[in-house]
């Protein structure tokens, strides 16, 4: 009887163990909300911090289409049509030295106008402007005072 008893008990403990277990609710871990874009302010509008890093970026750029239409030689219609993508990178971080700046731009241009018919393309992709700037040093290929910003986006200074 002894192992009878013995038997019943221990179920019954089992029963009650198992019991309770069941009635405790299950409380998962709220994950932390994940920030996928970080403003940067430092170094004005439009930065983000790079994921993982504290190094800045900014991504630019435009698309420009223009289309013409005009009479030629003959006296048939003639249409030209130009386009026009330009982007740029631009990273920024902070070091001991000063500001490290690495900027990359390029620009590409497709144009459709009679020199295409005769062999010439006018569709070309341009490097703009790509340097790394360490405080006051600047070295790369970069626009001076009087390259940019004095002449028009169709004119070219030699």
């Amino acid at each position: 009887m002894n192992i009878k008893s013995l038997l019943l008990g221990s179920a019954a403990a089992l029963a009650a163990v198992s019991g309770a277990q069941a009635a405790d609710a299950i409380v998962a871990a709220e994950p932390e909300p994940v920030e996928y874009v970080r403003v940067c302010d430092a170094f004005g509008t439009g930065y983000f911090y790079i994921p993982g890093t504290e190094t800045c970026l900014k991504i630019g750029g435009f698309i420009r289409v223009q289309t013409g239409f005009s009479p030629n030689a003959s006296g048939t219609s003639d249409w030209d049509s130009f386009s026009r993508a330009y982007i740029s990178f631009d990273a920024k971080s902070d070091t001991e030295y000063g500001t490290l700046t690495g900027f990359f731009a390029a620009e590409f241009n497709a144009d459709n106008d009679a020199s295409v018919a005769a062999g010439v393309s006018d569709s070309i992709i341009d490097l703009d402007e790509a340097y790394i700037q360490l405080g006051g040093l600047k070295a790369g290929f970069f626009y001076n005072w009087w390259d940019k910003g004095i002449n028009g986006e169709t004119d070219t200074l030699g």
